[in-house]
């Protein structure tokens, strides 16, 4: 069976070099967070994709290498940076190495904060290799960088897309609303080489003041539609705000009212297209909604 949670981390401080954990507020995080935890934490008959938390070559070949070791990980999406012209080549020499074939996809947060870098030449040159050698580009947006995104996604109709986070960052929810998010959002959506992870909404729902979960979940229906939109826990960093089964059972809920096929794409099947798994087991993927659904362990 292939339930797929779209979007978790794995690090370790003492391995590699984490700037982003250092400078973080929550001590809580600032400890490895290996395969073990994860797989005590998710369900027994869950995958994973394993996305980059930091930004070295040498997380990426751990990551692969323990993707080689465990099939708990369907994939890893690696760091590397779209500007730089060697990217390519280190791509393709992780792929030949240890745990290559497990490489999905990439991410360089180049619409994190400058939004304006997915329009420069190099970085799309970068991103149409990736297409050509069957991988998938993550897309971690910031405030501001949609209409960025819009333009770089439309250009590049034969890249595949995952816009991480369902690009709820990229809109200042408390100041402009849900309509607002919504409305910025909405051209994404126009795009059939785009699909979204309904993750990392903890500090957006949870927060006194934050949006709530379901309302999100219609927003991201609405603009993707179920099957471009998949399911990623966001942990360890989701455990800030809750464990990994409550964010398992909580979203199961939000999604609720969807048809079997659409559950199975959100739970399965839209990550499996999204980053070249092979096909999902669809009737998996709807027992696993109906077990959240009862509140079972995840």
């Amino acid at each position: 069976m292939i339930t797929v949670d779209a979007h978790v981390h794995l690090w370790d401080p003492d391995l590699h070099d984490h700037a982003w954990l250092r400078a973080a507020g929550d001590a809580e995080l600032r400890r490895s967070f290996g395969l073990d935890d994860l797989v005590a934490a998710a369900a027994p008959s869950s995958t994973h994709i394993v996305v980059q938390a930091g930004r070295t070559v040498a997380e990426s070949r751990w990551l692969l290498g323990l993707a080689a070791r465990s099939a708990r990980i369907a994939g890893v999406v690696i760091h590397g940076d779209l500007g730089d012209a060697a990217v390519v080549d280190t791509i393709d020499a992780l792929r030949a190495g240890d745990g290559g074939s497990a490489l999905v996809g990439l991410r360089d947060p180049v619409g994190a904060g400058d939004g304006a870098r997915l329009g420069l030449a190099r970085v799309r040159r970068s991103m149409a290799a990736l297409a050509e050698r069957g991988l998938t580009v993550d897309l971690l947006l910031g405030n501001g960088t949609l209409d960025d995104a819009y333009q770089a996604t439309r250009d590049l109709p034969q890249v595949r897309f995952a816009v991480d986070h369902a690009a709820i960052s990229a809109v200042d929810v408390r100041r402009d609303g849900l309509r607002g998010w919504a409305a910025r959002l909405a051209p994404l959506g126009t795009l059939p080489n785009v699909v979204a992870k309904l993750s990392g909404l903890g500090k957006a729902t949870a927060e006194p003041g934050g949006v709530r979960l379901p309302d999100v979940a219609r927003v991201a229906l609405d603009v993707f539609g179920p099957h471009r939109l998949m399911f990623g826990s966001d942990w360890p960093v989701s455990t800030l705000w809750a464990p990994y089964g409550d964010v398992a059972r909580t979203t199961a809920r939000a999604l609720g009212g969807l048809t079997a096929d659409e559950t199975a794409a959100v739970w399965g099947g839209t990550a499996a297209a999204a980053y070249g798994l092979g096909p999902p087991d669809t009737a998996g993927s709807a027992n696993r909604m109906t077990t959240l659904l009862q509140g079972e362990n995840p």
